[in-house]
């Protein structure tokens, strides 16, 4: 079986490990060069703080303590789903990104990145569509004579703000307004959405 690391805890257990051989490389030293008492007491106290020290980091590796007896490779399942990626999970994840790219690129489909706001917003808006849509509707169903026509039409005749709050969310200036479609998705486009690029590669699908 082979597993993926991430390179931060890579270089952590590297890390780790120059530390440790220091440590054992200075209580070599300092005990070459023990000659009395006094130097065989701190050679004891420097090996009781790297003691210490040694017993955090061991600590931090979450290396089961049964593993220190048995020697049973099984007990490392738990730290190996915490600091490992099977190979096999991170092709088919690079497989899957590669054939959403590949969809997109053939479909003229681009995948796109829409912020929790954007989208709140966007949905809040075609609600408000829609409930400003059934009021005309009823409005409309309403009218009876010439005289209420014409004052709805009156009603009608101005700019709907909220309409114009809508434009501006969306990312339409006011001098602009929307023609068609197109305008519409552009401009939503250029200001809600960004791009899914998976490998990070600059490929423009529009």
């Amino acid at each position: 079986m082979k597993y993926v690391i991430e390179s931060k805890t890579y270089e952590k257990h590297i890390n780790d490990e120059v530390h440790l051989y220091g440590l054992l490389h200075q209580l070599a030293f300092l005990a070459e060069k023990a000659k009395d008492e006094k130097d065989l007491e701190n050679l004891v106290e420097t090996a009781k703080r790297y003691g210490e020290i040694a017993e955090e980091k061991f600590a931090a590796w979450r290396i089961p303590g049964r593993y220190l007896v048995f020697g049973d490779r099984k007990d490392l399942a738990e730290l190996k789903a915490a600091e490992l990626t099977p190979l096999t999970a991170v092709l088919k994840e690079h497989d899957a990104k590669i054939r959403e790219k590949q969809r997109a690129a053939t479909a003229h489909d681009p995948a796109y990145i829409i912020s929790g706001g954007a989208f709140r917003m966007l949905v809040g808006d075609l609600f408000d569509l829609l409930a400003q849509y059934s009021f005309l509707r009823n409005r409309v169903v309403e009218v009876k004579t010439e005289r209420q026509l014409a004052r709805l039409q009156k009603n009608l005749s101005g700019e709907n703000p909220s309409i114009r709050r809508m434009y501006r969310r969306w990312g339409i200036t006011d001098s602009t307004g929307i023609t068609g479609f197109d305008i519409l998705e552009s401009a939503i486009r250029r200001t809600h959405l960004t791009p899914y690029d998976p490998d990070g590669s600059e490929d423009d699908y529009d």
